[in-house]
């Protein structure tokens, strides 16, 4: 299969219309990945969005951001709750092919933060 460049701007903002869903976006322009199989991150990108939906019911902020490090995709909402669920470590393993991490951060009763970490 032949890699092609995906824009991760493009991508999210497909994903967040055709999920209907509320968020506040903030997107940085000219993030992009090279990949064979953009299907799998599609889903790492679906999985993150309900993980943070179900902590909370107010509206996620998606953020995009790129650095000298890497590009980061970030999804925070703040949450009442003080529990966060394991993150399901076959996301972990799909994130690999596209030398990529799942990180999740928080702090219980008022913020949780999955971040999807692109390595440069």
């Amino acid at each position: 299969m032949e890699s092609k460049s995906v824009d991760l701007r493009d991508l999210i903002l497909m994903i967040k219309e055709q999920k209907q869903m509320e968020a506040n976006l903030a997107l940085e322009f000219d993030c992009a990945i090279e990949t064979t199989d953009i299907k799998p991150l599609i889903k790492v990108i679906n999985y993150a969005i309900n993980y943070i939906d179900r902590l909370s019911d107010q509206p996620q902020q998606i953020s995009l951001n790129a650095s000298m490090s890497g590009i980061t995709i970030g999804f925070t909402t703040f949450t009442t709750q003080t529990d966060f669920p394991p993150l399901n470590p076959q996301v972990g393993q799909a994130l690999q092919d596209y030398n990529a991490t799942l990180e999740q951060k928080g702090e219980a009763g008022k913020y949780v933060q999955l971040l999807i970490q692109f390595n440069g």
